[in-house]
């Protein structure tokens, strides 16, 4: 059984009808699982500060994250993954974020 660090949070699909069917935000990292079952990994330095920090708002709030994704981020994923296992075993072999210097 996989970590509670590694765990995958319900989305809230507030208006339903989402693609999305749960997501995770590990660092600098949003994790978003598709209703299909592939796990998408964002990275804050690939999709940048405000779209990054956006996509983390919709999936807190429950809303707007598959918007999000299919109009700013599409395919700038750092990762993915076939399925929440698979992306469960990638974190726990992932070497830890190391601390970025300002």
């Amino acid at each position: 059984m996989a970590s509670s660090a590694f765990r995958l949070q319900p989305y809230g699909n507030r208006h339903g009808g989402s693609g999305v069917r749960a997501w995770a935000i590990t660092g600098d990292t949003l994790s978003v699982e598709f209703v299909d079952g592939a796990v998408y990994d964002y990275r804050r330095q690939d999709v940048g500060l405000r779209l990054f920090a956006a996509a983390c708002a919709a999936a807190r709030a429950g809303r707007g994250l598959s918007s999000c994704i299919s109009r700013h981020l599409r395919e700038r994923y750092a990762a993915r993954h076939d399925d929440r296992t698979a992306w469960a075993t990638h974190c726990r072999h992932a070497p830890a974020p190391t601390k970025r210097r300002r």
